[in-house]
């Protein structure tokens, strides 16, 4: 459970193998291997999560296609693989594109290839060697929440979902999972291949009338025999939680099934995610930590229709403790009497409510939210969307939003109110940074044209158009200059150009060319 891609690095076949991108990620755990040669972006299902998986492939069928293996990369990286090795460079791949090499450098995805002497290397030469490795780290290791806390501290935040933490333990011991509340509210997890006996309510039959604590039982279905297991645990204060598991050709015991209990812990205490499915602060967390069915069914069991809580608002707290922001931005909300739920997930704190904002009351409170949380600390943030028709649009906003947001606060460096058209800008600069073709040429074009100027012409239009929306007077007041500097700035812009920016289409252009520019060249602290 503890070796590492490093480990791997180590041992007789992958010691042909030389790091080329990601190598901040080389001390990610690997629990698995397999090969991709297939793939397809459009139909990749980014839904299922193969953990700490290390990946072969030659690129066979997108061979020749360097933005296919592009979006192999992001997608293997967003779906718990660790990294990948690059067979038969030369022979069927026939180079390593730098874009590709950019692209895993981005995602802090190592990219290894076998040196051009290594043909002879077969991707079971490497299956063996480091399955054998791990199958024996497995039999020798006695701590496994220790390393399983290890895993988990290692993956993205935005995967840090329970159902993910079952899936470590159902790939680990070949089992099926299920996590259940006393409210029926479940989170569960299917060893692949699967088998039967998978059913919520089929487990929760068998022990109905099991005393509470660990209990087993052997069933036979279809000629086969499996193992059935369960544990009732509390997890955190007054939070009562049952394990269930299943399992065909493999045998659990007491301590096992404990340590699983033991380790849905870090669900609520390491990451700090609710699971007290008592009370509606849980329904966040159900939300964008879990699957979309568990959250359905506590609005049902909890008689919360989803319009009340389709708008989200995500603060950051800057320099500032999040408790007492927390505490006044809760405080607005009761005094407007508006139904919102409120808590701290992924160190932010996110707000599930309803926003009419042609409603002057509605108005007011999203005024008054904005205003406290700019005051409160200059480097808080605030944003919000404009309200998602499903959970399934809301749960991507959020997503989006966590992915983007290291993008968003170079990008506009001196605002720290957002909304969905800011995210949609940055995903296009992240996208834009990655590829090449005529456009971005352009947009790099016109950076370089004002990159040498004396003047800080860049620096001067980023203000004037990002930042102050192309206001002169608000500009002049932000860079500390009288307007007729700035006029005479923006005037040598269009000479260096030959362009009027502030006409369109050429206005989006500028815009778009002066966002990459503060993505790649603004430090945030």
């Amino acid at each position: 459970m503890s070796i590492t891609l490093k480990d791997c690095l180590a041992l007789p076949s992958m010691s042909f193998g030389t790091v080329i991108a990601g190598a901040s990620g080389l001390d990610r755990i690997v629990s698995s291997v397999s090969v991709l040669e297939f793939f397809e972006h459009e139909s990749y299902d980014l839904d299922v999560f193969t953990p700490n998986e290390l990946v072969l492939s030659a690129f066979y069928n997108f061979k020749n296609d360097v933005k296919m293996q592009c979006e192999a990369i992001k997608d293997l990286s967003n779906t718990g693989s660790i990294a990948l090795v690059l067979f038969y460079i030369g022979k069927i791949l026939p180079y390593v594109d730098k874009k590709l090499i950019q692209t895993a450098d981005k995602q802090g995805f190592p990219l290894i290839v076998l040196k051009n002497d290594s043909y002879r290397i077969k991707y079971s030469d490497i299956i063996t060697d480091v399955m054998g490795v791990i199958v024996r780290d497995q039999v020798l290791s006695k701590d496994f929440i220790s390393s399983t806390e290890k895993r988990l501290a290692q993956m993205p935040t935005e995967l840090r979902t329970m159902e993910n933490l079952l899936r470590i333990m159902s790939n680990h011991y070949k089992c099926n999972l299920l996590l259940s509340s006393s409210s029926q509210v479940y989170f569960q997890a299917s060893y692949r291949p699967s088998y039967p006996l998978n059913d919520p309510d089929y487990f929760c039959n068998l022990f109905r009338d099991s005393s509470s604590g660990y209990a087993s039982k052997d069933v036979e279905q279809d000629g086969a025999e499996f193992h059935i297991y369960k544990m009732d645990f509390s997890n955190g204060k007054d939070t009562r939680m049952t394990l269930y598991a299943s399992c065909h050709n493999t045998v659990l015991n007491e301590k096992i099934i404990s340590d699983m209990c033991a380790c849905t812990g870090f669900f609520s205490s390491v990451w700090g995610y609710s699971i007290d499915l008592q009370s509606p602060h849980a329904l966040l967390s159900l939300i964008f930590k879990t699957e979309e069915a568990a959250a359905k069914k506590y609005l049902r069991n909890s008689n919360i229709s989803f319009e009340r809580i389709s708008n989200l608002i995500i603060i950051s707290s800057g320099n500032g403790s999040m408790e007492p922001l927390q505490g006044e931005i809760c405080r607005l909300f009761k005094e407007y009497h508006k139904f919102y739920l409120a808590d701290q997930i992924d160190n932010h704190l996110v707000i599930l409510s309803s926003f009419m904002l042609s409603d002057s009351l509605d108005y007011a409170l999203y005024d008054d939210l904005h205003c406290f949380v700019e005051k409160y600390d200059e480097k808080a943030t605030f944003f919000m969307d404009r309200g998602n028709k499903d959970m399934a649009s809301l749960k991507q906003t959020y997503r989006d939003y966590l992915k983007t947001e290291p993008a968003l606060q170079k990008i506009f460096l001196n605002r720290r109110n957002w909304d969905n058209h800011d995210i949609m800008l940055s995903q296009e600069v992240m996208s834009l940074s990655e590829t090449s073709n005529k456009r971005t040429e352009y947009l790099f074009s016109i950076i370089d044209s004002l990159s040498h100027d004396r003047d800080d012409l860049l620096k001067t239009l980023a203000i004037y158009m990002i930042d102050c929306d192309s206001k002169l007077n608000a500009a002049a007041q932000m860079l500390y200059l009288h307007r007729n500097a700035v006029t005479y700035r923006l005037n040598k812009a269009r000479q260096l150009t030959n362009t009027s920016f502030n006409l369109m289409p050429a206005a989006y252009d500028f815009y778009t060319a002066l966002a990459i520019w503060r993505y790649h060249n603004v430090e945030t602290t």
